[in-house]
């Protein structure tokens, strides 16, 4: 599925609420990654929030404390999480990351197993995507089963 039809799928679900390139070049300014290309264009009408049951952090730094700039530098700090990992989301005993730099771009892990994104010596097989557009993809499909 492209981007486009994730587009016209999500505006059928939500209103858009994307996000600029000044956010965007904030985010890679800030974390010192390099933004994969559908994700950018993903942001352009979706900005983070609720869908397909998952809180997805904001993408921008305005909004408050729960946004993946905050949350990303939060576990940097504390679990030394890889420079190249974005923190998406924390769900229950969990935690969703986007890989900048290999595929699978997104991993969605136990939080206990954080530190081993690294190494991928996970004990418990993670979920993954191979790309943002394929993890936002499955979002819109749950938010569709439950529209």
């Amino acid at each position: 599925m492209n981007n486009k039809e994730l587009k016209e799928r999500y505006l059928n679900l939500q209103p858009s609420d994307g996000v600029n390139k000044e956010v965007l070049s904030e985010i890679e300014k800030t974390l010192n990654v390099k933004l994969p290309e559908d994700f950018c264009e993903i942001e352009s009408f979706y900005s983070g929030g609720y869908l397909g049951g998952i809180s997805n952090y904001s993408f921008s730094s305005n909004d408050g404390e729960t946004n993946i700039i905050n949350e990303t530098i939060r576990l940097r700090n504390t679990v030394d999480l890889p420079l190249r990992y974005i923190v998406l989301s924390e769900p229950p005993e969990s935690l969703i990351v986007m890989d900048t730099k290999n595929i699978p771009s997104i991993i969605w892990c136990d939080a206990v197993e954080v530190t081993k994104l690294n190494d991928k010596s996970f004990i418990s097989k993670p979920d993954e995507w191979d790309s943002y557009s394929d993890y936002f993809a499955q979002l819109i499909e749950d938010e569709e089963e439950n529209f």
